[in-house]
C-alpha cells in the first residue's frame, strides 16, 4: 500500500472535545478527522469530501501528546456594528460597549505530529496529495485544528506499506481499540480514549475508541492488521 508520511508541528494546535461545555478542552492528539479535513484542505475538498471522498482514507498518527495549557480567549457574541456608506476624515468611531465573553481554552503547546497516509481506492488522488505536501503547494493554508493556529507541513517519505501477519508486535501511535488486543509492558502508560473516528455529510460524528501512550513509546499488542511503514510499525485506521 502506497503511503505518505509527513511531519505535522506548530506552535500551538487545538482539538475540541466532543463532551466540552464551558471549558473548551481539547484532544492530546488530532483526531482521525481532524486529519482527513487537513488534507481536504491541502486538496481544496469540501467539507463532504470527509464523509464522501475520503472515507476510505488509511490514516495513522504518532507523536507525543504535547503539554497542555490554559488561555483566556475573548468570545464576540454579536458582530460588530456596520461601517457608514459615507467616512469623513473628522469621524470618530462608536463608543457603544462591545457584548464579548471571556472563556478558558485548552492549548497544546508544540504540537508535533508524524501522520502516515494511504488513499487506496483513489491512486491519482493519493499523487497529487504526495506532490502538493512535498511542493509546499496546498490550497488552503494549513491550520493546527483552529485556523489561528498556523502550521508546518514537512515531507518526510512515500513509502510501501507492508502488511504483517497476525501476532504479536510493539507498535507506535494511536491504535483503534477495536483493532487489537492490549498486552501488558514495562514503563509505559497506555490510555484509552474515545475520539472522532468518521463524521457523516450532516455532520454527525461516529466516535471509537484509541489507545495511545502519551510518551509516544512502542507498546505491546496483539493483532492481525499491523503494518511496517519505514522503520515502525502502524495500525492504520
Amino acid at each position: 500500500m502506497e503511503t505518505l508520511s509527513f511531519r505535522w508541528h506548530a506552535k500551538y494546535g487545538h482539538f475540541l472535545r466532543a463532551e466540552a461545555n464551558v471549558n473548551a478542552l481539547t484532544y492530546p492528539v488530532p483526531p482521525r478527522t481532524s486529519v482527513l479535513g487537513l488534507v481536504a484542505a491541502i486538496l481544496g475538498l469540501e467539507k463532504d469530501a470527509l464523509a464522501n471522498e475520503l472515507q476510505d482514507a488509511q490514516v495513522a498518527i504518532m507523536g507525543v501528546a504535547p503539554q497542555r495549557f490554559w488561555h483566556r480567549i475573548k468570545l464576540r457574541k454579536d458582530p460588530p456594528a456596520p461601517l457608514p456608506w459615507e467616512v469623513t476624515k473628522n469621524q470618530k468611531g462608536t463608543d457603544a460597549p462591545e457584548k464579548a465573553t471571556l472563556i478558558l481554552q485548552e492549548w497544546l503547546l508544540k504540537p508535533d505530529f508524524t501522520i502516515h497516509i494511504s488513499l487506496p481506492t483513489q491512486p491519482e488522488r493519493f499523487e497529487e496529495l504526495v506532490n502538493r505536501v512535498r511542493e509546499r503547494h496546498w490550497h488552503f493554508t494549513p491550520c493546527m485544528g483552529l485556523s489561528e493556529f498556523l502550521c508546518e507541513l514537512d515531507f518526510v517519505a512515500c513509502q510501501v506499506a507492508k502488511p504483517l501477519p497476525e501476532g504479536r508486535y510493539e507498535i507506535q501511535g494511536t491504535c483503534l481499540e477495536s483493532q487489537a488486543r492490549l498486552l501488558t509492558g514495562d514503563k509505559i502508560g497506555v490510555h484509552l480514549l474515545r475520539m472522532p473516528h468518521h463524521v457523516s455529510a450532516d455532520r454527525v460524528f461516529t466516535h471509537a475508541g484509541y489507545y495511545l501512550e502519551h510518551q509516544g513509546k512502542p507498546f505491546p499488542v496483539e493483532t492481525g492488521v499491523a503494518w511496517r511503514v519505514g522503520d515502525h510499525v502502524v495500525l492504520f485506521s
